[in-house]
């Protein structure tokens, strides 16, 4: 069998998979059937996902291990809830900032936050964060976790466009006057690092939160990974680059 006809053959499994996986997902958080144990390095809870995708998660481990027990987490890209439910599910005294501009991918998290009781932990915001506060094209992909502001990345792998709509934006910056200052900042955007980095230049200078970035380059053009630690070197903060993602600490 050819290289080609053997990457075609498995990409197209993949795609069978994942849709399956994700109509099945999406049917179980539309009727809320039925909402599973969890179990990861940070704390177990329940949700409406099939799987037990992060129960080894290692950047979810470093930020448990990290943050203190009365934290605020800003948790940037928080798609159905994994991380914001983990991090304060054990420790009552946290506080999650849960960023997710898709709507339909923030009923579900909002529907996990409400099945483990924890609204008054995690406040879920209906935008995303960028550079600058306003609107922008919001790229919903077919594998909603590629879903993003970066058309290309909506589109990697297998997965295709599925619609855009505009969402609201903000910065990290005009976020943090209105709320609790952040004492860690977990950025999972699918190539955006760079603009929530931007737009979060004073809280950077002047809270300095530890960073857990996932810098997403597998599938696109642009060099994600160099933009972030252009940003970063310019206020001094030093990368610690794990195996899938950065732990980013301020100057001493």
């Amino acid at each position: 069998m050819s290289s080609s006809l053997s990457t075609w053959l498995f990409q197209r499994a993949r795609w069978v998979g994942y849709r399956s996986y994700y109509r099945l997902v999406e049917a179980n958080y539309d009727y809320q059937w039925l909402a599973t144990q969890k179990q990861t390095p940070a704390g177990q809870f329940r949700s409406y996902d099939l799987l037990n995708r992060h129960g080894s998660d290692p950047m979810l481990a470093e930020i448990h291990d990290h943050c203190g027990p009365d934290a605020t987490i800003y948790d940037i890209g928080a798609n159905v809830g994994v991380y914001s439910l983990a991090l304060t599910a054990d420790s009552p005294g946290r506080r999650l900032l849960a960023f997710e501009p898709a709507p339909r991918i923030r009923a579900q998290l909002q529907a996990n936050v409400d099945c483990n009781d924890l609204g008054d932990r995690v406040d879920v915001l209906d935008c995303g964060v960028g550079d600058e506060d306003g609107t922008r094209p919001f790229y919903l992909s077919t594998y909603p976790e590629l879903s993003g502001f970066d058309r290309e990345s909506a589109s990697r792998w297998e997965a295709s466009l599925a619609e855009t709509i505009t969402v609201p934006v903000r910065r990290v910056d005009t976020v943090a006057e209105d709320h609790p200052a952040p004492d860690a900042i977990k950025i999972d955007v699918e190539g955006a690092s760079p603009g929530v980095l931007h737009g979060a230049h004073e809280t950077l200078q002047t809270h300095q939160p530890t960073l857990f970035i996932e810098v997403h380059e597998e599938g696109l053009s642009t060099e994600t990974g160099r933009e972030v630690r252009d940003i970063l070197e310019r206020v001094d903060y030093s990368i610690v680059e794990q195996a899938d993602y950065w732990r980013c600490e301020p100057p001493a």
